[in-house]
């Protein structure tokens, strides 16, 4: 009786054991192109387009939100992309939140598929971005 239920508890934890993503380092000293989605969660549920581009440790980024633009310095490390945005556009207070890349995420990159998370204070916003070759 024991040898079915040690047999059945292997199969179980052999079936709910998921595939981790590969994660590879994002090279920010070399050109690339990005072009995906953006997505907030549990505040405004919004929804738009982001593109990004890479090069020599800088970045230019933009939603399709208004004043949505960003540009400026890129650090990153195994876990977190810092984008230090020095391209200050005033905002008027009727448009809200532009979601361009500014400040410190967390990230993880396949080769292919760039995703950025950031949690705020109302909510969390996720960036899905593809490689453009």
């Amino acid at each position: 009786m024991k040898k079915p239920l040690y047999a059945l508890l292997a199969f179980l934890s052999f079936v709910s054991c998921r595939k981790d993503e590969p994660k590879l380092p994002l090279d920010i000293s070399t050109q690339s192109t990005f072009t995906g989605i953006f997505e907030t969660r549990d505040s405004d549920n919004l929804k738009g387009t982001v593109t990004l581009q890479i090069s020599d440790g800088y970045y230019q980024s933009a939603t399709n939100q208004p004043f949505g633009k960003g540009a400026g310095k890129l650090e990153a490390n195994a876990a977190s992309i810092h984008f230090i945005d020095t391209l200050f556009v005033p905002m008027p207070a009727i448009w809200g939140p532009s979601y361009v890349l500014s400040g410190e995420h967390s990230y993880r990159f396949d080769g292919n598929t760039l995703r950025i998370w950031k949690e705020k204070n109302v909510g969390s916003v996720h960036y899905e971005l593809r490689l453009v070759r």
